[in-house]
């Protein structure tokens, strides 16, 4: 089994989760262990930067989602990603998380928009 390792960081009022590894069933519960911590801290957005992750499942969107309506609809917080594949990108347009939340080339331009 691949293992994943979640890093988080606090910029501001954003928490920046850094999965590093194959984000399939562990891994997607690794991501929302690592989130639910932030949300139960106070945390109100989160940007998940997928860059050292590029390997992402069906069972590992699955988790993805359901944090997805948690920190939206259940916080009222905002969600963004960056650091997407193309494949990546298509498969999460294709089941809606880019409608729940954006998607930006890099950290840098996803800070400077989650700021606002």
């Amino acid at each position: 089994m691949a293992s994943i390792i979640v890093n988080k960081e606090i910029v501001g009022e954003v928490c920046i989760l850094h999965p590093c590894g194959y984000v399939d069933e562990r891994g997607g519960a690794a991501l929302f262990e690592v989130a639910e911590k932030a949300l139960s801290e106070g945390t109100k957005k989160i940007l998940i930067n997928f860059t050292e992750s590029p390997v992402i499942n069906s069972q590992g969107i699955a988790q993805i989602i359901e944090l997805a309506e948690i920190i939206i609809d259940e916080k009222n917080g905002e969600l963004a990603f960056c650091g997407l594949s193309e494949l990546a990108a298509s498969v999460f347009k294709m089941v809606g998380l880019l409608q729940m939340a954006n998607s930006y080339k890099n950290e840098k331009e996803a800070l400077n928009n989650l700021a606002i």
